[in-house]
């Protein structure tokens, strides 16, 4: 208790004695406290200042039992002298009674000639009892679409936008009132409104959040002005057609450094220049219904539940889907550190059609490790590495690998240059020896076969194979019925996400090689 009052009051501000007794009033939950103290102004007012607090009524002044009444005559009435509640004649009170006395008749009459009055009944009327008959029972009954009814496109964007605009309403109804600084949310209220001015403008409002809930709401506000509020589709439009990468960020809204980006790295100046300038920029949440698309394009098994994850920013290429870079998981590079590598990777990658980006070369080569060589420290933690990731792989680092990163890597650094020249003769060699004169007929059995889908720079295509069909299989299937404009062309194909190389798992099957029902990105070298 005593350390959630601390916290408690290094949030709010607010005095010791208000935080233990708003803990009190929630059990001692630290959350629901902060969101009842910032959403409900007038306890702040009543605990933290109690002498507003509205003053007791005076006994001499309270509501007393009427002490008499008055006759068809004009005459008044005290029911009880010995009554002694009765201090004294209080000619002002027995007007009074008088009054509610006749009020009481006024009300009852409008009443009875509301609801139709006296006996008869009828519709809206009263019963011969006085009391108003009961509404009239309806039946109805719930239809459940038939067995062989599917939505089409229509019906399927009408339920999703319906979808969308609940999750918008329950997240202003979590948001509660202004005056709370961390329950913002990505897509709600991005534009001024009553209670948030425009700039400039000298118009205030009595519910405008004030002192440390306003600061702090400001300092975590996500980026609107750089935010595109775009579907994926609609963001790879306008990527293609602007020729822009698109930069994602995506956010765990219980983790306090992905709001720390909106504070660091989105408010520099530098960083949003550069953005603004080459990049469409998205933000979602993990739990957004937009960001569903994406996460299932780019977190394999799940991997968006992996804390470790987040943050979590990503360059995608619009023309094809391929993600060529990622920054996942912490430590996240610093302003300066970021708007560096945002830098390098406009030097290295371009969108122009006739450039060619970095591919991998080789795969990176794990470091041998010498073991009588090593410190007592590095050992240790060596066997603590190893125990964890044989208990189901290690928790404090993320799952997911920056296809940047894997553009640089030449292999062991021992080999030297020759290593990095003998791997693109290698992969042209193995390309050369594939024959071009085998087309692909699709096969007809389903439970043998898997599809796979293919990117290109023009669009998409899907064909059928048997699962135990070799890799090479498709690489035959290209070369003898090339795409469209592409005859003759050198082309490789990696897999989706993660960037692998299908050139050096040939002979593996289609099953064994992880494609059953995957993506592979088609890539043309000019």
């Amino acid at each position: 208790m005593d350390d959630n009052i601390v916290q408690f009051v290094g949030i709010t501000g607010a005095p010791e004695a208000a935080a233990r007794q708003v803990l009190e009033m929630c059990g001692d939950d630290l959350m629901q406290a902060i969101q009842l103290w910032f959403n409900d102004e007038e306890l702040q007012r009543s605990l933290t200042n109690p002498s507003s607090a509205a003053p007791p009524i005076p006994t001499s002044t309270r509501p007393r039992a009427n002490i008499g009444h008055e006759d068809a005559s004009g005459v008044i009435h005290i029911d009880s002298d010995d009554d002694e509640d009765v201090e004294m004649f209080d000619p002002n009170r027995v007007a009074q009674s008088a009054q509610e006395e006749e009020d009481a008749a006024m009300a009852k009459r409008l009443q009875e000639e509301m609801y139709g009055g006296g006996s008869g009944g009828g519709a809206g009327g009263l019963a011969d009892d006085d009391v108003r008959a009961p509404i009239a029972r309806v039946t109805e009954t719930l239809v459940a679409p038939s067995a062989a009814w599917t939505p089409d496109e229509d019906d399927h964007a009408q339920m999703l936008e319906q979808f969308r605009a609940r999750q918008r309403a329950a997240g202003a109804a979590r948001r509660g009132g202004r005056n709370n600084p961390f329950a913002q949310t990505i897509w709600d209220a991005g534009a001024p409104t009553p209670d948030t001015p425009e700039p400039g403008s000298s118009r205030g409002s009595s519910s405008a959040p004030t002192g440390r809930a306003a600061r702090l709401a400001e300092l975590f506000r996500p980026p609107f002005d750089l935010m595109a509020d775009l579907t994926w589709d609609e963001a790879r439009d306008e990527g293609k057609a602007e020729q822009k990468w698109i930069l994602v960020n995506l956010q765990d809204m219980t983790d306090f450094n992905c709001q720390a980006l909106n504070r660091d790295i989105w408010k520099d100046e530098a960083i949003k220049s550069l953005v603004r300038e080459n990049f469409v920029f998205l933000q979602y949440s993990k739990d957004d219904p937009r960001a569903q698309e994406f996460i299932q394009f780019y977190f394999p098994n799940q991997s968006h539940e992996n804390p470790n994850n987040y943050p979590h920013v990503s360059i995608v290429d619009p023309r094809t889907g391929e993600q060529v870079k990622t920054w996942s998981g912490i430590p996240f590079p610093s302003p300066l550190e970021f708007h560096a590598q945002l830098a390098e990777f406009l030097d290295r990658y371009s969108l122009d059609p006739t450039a060619k980006n970095p591919v991998v070369k080789a795969k990176r080569q794990e470091r041998v490790v010498d073991v009588d060589r090593m410190t007592e420290e590095e050992m240790l933690e060596m066997a603590l590495k190893n125990s964890m990731e044989s208990n189901g792989g290690s928790l404090a680092t993320p799952d997911l690998q920056d296809p940047d990163e894997l553009t640089k890597s030449v292999g062991d650094l021992a080999q030297g240059e020759e290593s990095e020249a003998a791997a693109p003769a290698h992969e042209a060699s193995a390309f050369s020896k594939i024959p071009s004169d085998r087309p692909h007929t699709e096969p007809t059995d389903p439970a043998s076969t898997t599809r796979i889908q293919f990117r290109h720079p023009s669009g998409r295509i899907i064909r059928r194979f048997n699962v135990n069909d070799p890799v090479q299989r498709i690489y035959e299937w290209l070369k003898a019925e090339p795409l469209e404009g592409k005859e003759g062309m050198e082309f490789e194909l990696k897999t989706m996400p993660g960037g692998k190389d299908l050139i050096e798992m040939l002979d593996q099957g289609i099953e064994e090689a992880g494609l059953k029902q995957a993506t592979v990105m088609v890539e043309f070298i000019e």
